[in-house]
Parts: structure tokens; sequence; C-alpha cells
């Protein structure tokens, strides 16, 4: 092969190479996926459950689902080890919605007042512009410890959300 027909060769591979990269960027990944934000300069992780069905030419649901009081951390995962996590795991058909799981620091605030809530918030906030969702559906859940914090939220930001679902909730305000 000659000089210039390598270079024709080389060209054309990083343009085709280019090519596919820009399509694969434009796909949207599913299932459970890590993501993080800064707030006051501390890092809180969350994950996004995105369904299998997803396309950003459909503006989607998307439900704010905190943790309980056993899941507390930073790690981005322990608070998908229970309660709604399971239940999309075993039947994804049953939720056409995409659902965020905030982790909140154990920093011994009930979860949903102050950082840890606002923490909870951006995490919704940040997956409603990344995922093109529909904030008119936006649903707040929690259980437990985080079924105050989810009533706390709902509380103080009543225009958030069009429903809220406490399960196993209690009552405590600071």
């Amino acid at each position: 092969m000659n000089l210039r027909a390598l270079a024709t060769t080389i060209v054309l591979a990083v343009a085709f190479s280019t090519t596919g990269t820009r399509a694969l960027a434009q796909t949207v990944e599913t299932g459970f996926l890590d993501r993080a934000l800064r707030l006051y300069g501390v890092e809180y992780r969350y994950q996004v459950y995105v369904p299998r069905e997803f396309r950003r030419s459909t503006r989607w649901p998307v439900i704010l689902a905190p943790h309980g009081g056993g899941e507390y951390g930073n790690d981005g995962i322990r608070q998908t080890e229970g309660g709604s996590v399971r239940a999309i795991r075993h039947r994804p058909e049953r939720f056409p919605a995409l659902v965020v799981f905030p982790q909140s620091h154990a920093d011994n605030t009930p979860d949903g007042q102050l950082k840890g809530g606002e923490a909870a918030l951006a995490a919704m906030d940040k997956t409603v512009a990344e995922f093109n969702c529909d904030p008119s559906r936006d649903y707040l859940t929690g259980y437990s410890t985080r079924g105050n914090g989810s009533r706390y939220l709902a509380s103080r930001h009543p225009e958030r959300s069009a429903a809220l679902v406490v399960v196993c909730g209690f009552i405590l305000e600071f």
C-alpha cells in the first residue's frame, strides 16, 4: 500500500469512528445509573433508574424515592439495597418512570430536613434536566425515616410534587 492510500484509509477510519462516537453519545443508558452532585462543597451521590423503554422524545414522570434510616452513607450504593429498588429489579415493567434514589450522609439530621433534603431535591432537578422529564409529573415517596423526610419536603415545597406517598413515616419537626 502506498503512502497516499494509507493516509486515505486513516482519514476514512477516523471519520467513521467519529461519526460512530457521536451516534453512541446520543444513546441513553438504562437501568440503575450512578450520579453525583455537589452542594455547599460536599458531594452527594444518588442513583437514577431509567426504564429500558426510555426515549428522549417522550416526557417521562420522575419519582423521588429517598431511603430509610439504615441506608445513610456516601457510597451511592447502600440506598439501593431495599424497598422500591427490589420491586423495580423484580418487575421493571411496573415502573414506567424514572426513579431517583438520593443518599443522605449520616450526620444526625432527620432525612429530608436541612442539607440531605436539599441534596435530594437537587438530584431530582438534575434528573429532570438530564432526561427531559415532565416536571408536572414529579412524585415524592419515602418510607421509615424518609417517610418523615418526604412529608417534610412536601410541606416545605408543595409546588414541587404532583403527589406524595409516605410509608411507615412519622412526624418530627426541627
